[in-house]
């Protein structure tokens, strides 16, 4: 069970920060009328941040309980 927190976190991670690359590249501007151009990616990547950060954190709980 540790190690598929802890899989799972830094899987989850690594996309959060794929997804945060993406959005920076991609998205994020302002078009020419001013309007503020944003994607799926930012939210995604708030998202799998911290189910990655709750995932690691419960591993480790788990790994000083026993």
């Amino acid at each position: 069970m540790k190690k598929l927190l802890r899989t799972v976190g830094l899987v989850a991670l690594v996309f959060a920060v794929a997804s945060g690359l993406a959005e920076r590249t991609f998205y994020g501007d302002l078009d020419d009328s001013g309007v503020l151009q944003e994607s799926f990616f930012l939210p995604l990547s708030v998202l799998l941040g911290i189910v990655g950060l709750i995932c690691l954190v419960l591993s480790f709980v788990l790994r000083a309980t026993r």
